[in-house]
């Protein structure tokens, strides 16, 4: 058919609220479970401290309290049943964390209608409250066989691409990014050298104080992904992340923020191998000015290699940069390529003069829509208000299909249109919230 599909809304719901229950006291392994008492914002929660060295399910019928760094240490499982609602700190200047040791798995499975909810302890919250969810595998990395976390001390990274570290589904990270020193901070979801065995689904990040989800190496896969109001970047990769990802939303707030995509290779070897690589289909990313006229879409930049379908950029200062020769590199080579997208910026593309020799805002080649001297103009008809976003594309573009990205494998669904989201879609309804 030989038109351009619509992308005309997004509809969220509200959070799901969650009460604590009696408390009991255990003891799994060398984590300490008892009843809180801290004042006003724990009183009625069982804490969580130390490790996890035994089997443990997390039931929704309480209220759980991290207490500085809990991890779920090689061989064990950590279970959280739907619904369940899981607050965490600073205590003496050390945030609270759940980290995800290589061997271990987490197996949190909500529902639309009862997401799981990691958030602040506070009764009135803020960015940075508490630190994160980290997520250590086995998966390939390109700093080494192996590495260790900058937060948490955690080994990560290996030879087995197909590792799994357990299921997050319908799980939403609130309020996270403590930041411990000026180079050192906790991100939403991070993971580390994760494996492709492993599934994310149905993931927000929410008002974190740093990056929203963050990949460190590894082959895992991202469907369904949320991440609204990051300090700084929405969704982040490096060390050779070389995983897919569909239907991801970037819903920037004015308080603060940063790129809504910012992909590197290696730093201190942008050739290093193997190369960051991922691709990604229905991307909309929505800009929000912060104040200092510098917010950026997408940065490529170290050496990163990727291939995105069917994306929509609004609402930043400026659309998709490119920094480092070695990214150039792969520009030209075809292995950076942005296709049958629409990048709704005053600077669509940011490259170099004299560097890059293929020229992404040639409609001809790739069918994007920009505001690039050389490229095809967005058609007036789109339009993007509001902080989620209401779209209309009501043009039909004679002669143009948009991708299908079930041609790239098994884990795309068919989704020949732009953005994360058609006007009848309903996948971030009840679990999300705003």
């Amino acid at each position: 058919m030989k038109t351009k599909n619509l992308l005309t809304g997004i509809v969220i719901g509200t959070a799901v609220l969650f009460s604590a229950c009696t408390i009991q006291e255990d003891n799994i392994g060398d984590i300490t479970i008892n009843q809180g008492g801290s004042g006003g914002d724990t009183s009625g929660t069982e804490i969580l401290e130390g490790e996890i060295k035994e089997n443990l399910t997390l039931k929704s019928s309480e209220v759980y309290e991290l207490r500085g760094g809990v991890s779920v240490v090689d061989g064990v499982t950590l279970t959280i049943e739907p619904g369940t609602k899981i607050i965490g700190g600073n205590t003496g200047g050390v945030f609270a964390y759940l980290a995800i040791e290589q061997g271990a798995k987490i197996i949190a499975e909500g529902t639309a209608a009862q997401p799981i909810v990691f958030t602040s302890n506070k009764s009135t919250p803020n960015p940075g409250d508490w630190g994160g969810l980290l997520l250590a595998g086995k998966a390939p990395i390109n700093r080494g066989t192996t590495a260790t976390t900058e937060v948490a001390n955690l080994t990560y990274g290996g030879t087995d691409p197909a590792d799994d570290s357990g299921i997050l589904r319908y799980v939403r990270l609130e309020y996270t990014g403590g930041k411990i020193n000026a180079d050192s901070e906790y991100n939403g979801l991070s993971l580390y050298g994760v494996g492709s065995g492993t599934t994310l689904e149905y993931i927000q990040a929410f008002n974190g104080n740093d990056d929203g989800i963050e990949f460190f190496g590894g082959t895992v896969n991202l469907k369904y992904a949320v991440v609204t109001g990051a300090a700084d970047d929405s969704f982040d990769w490096t060390d050779g992340w070389v995983g897919n990802g569909q239907f991801w939303i970037v819903q920037q707030s004015t308080r603060e923020g940063d790129h809504g995509i910012e992909g590197d290779n290696l730093k201190s070897n942008n050739a290093a191998t193997p190369f960051s690589n991922p691709t990604l289909s229905n991307i909309t990313l929505i800009g929000a000015e912060d104040g200092d006229g510098k917010n950026e879409a997408i940065l490529f930049r170290r050496g990163t290699k990727v291939s995105i379908y069917n994306m929509i950029i609004k609402g930043f200062s400026k659309g998709v940069e490119l920094n480092d020769s070695q990214t150039f590199t792969n520009l030209n080579n075809n292995e950076l390529t942005i296709r049958n997208s629409i990048i709704d910026n005053s600077t669509s593309f940011e490259l170099s003069a004299g560097t890059a020799t293929v020229d992404l805002a040639d409609f001809a080649t790739f069918n994007n829509y920009s505001k690039d001297p050389s490229g095809t103009d967005v058609p007036s008809a789109f339009e993007i208000s509001g902080f989620r976003g209401t779209y209309s594309y009501t043009t039909a573009v004679d002669g143009v299909d948009n991708f299908d990205p079930s041609t790239l494998g098994a884990f795309f669904d068919a989704a020949n249109y732009a953005g994360a989201l058609q006007e009848s879609d309903t996948w971030t309804s009840d679990w999300t919230r705003q």
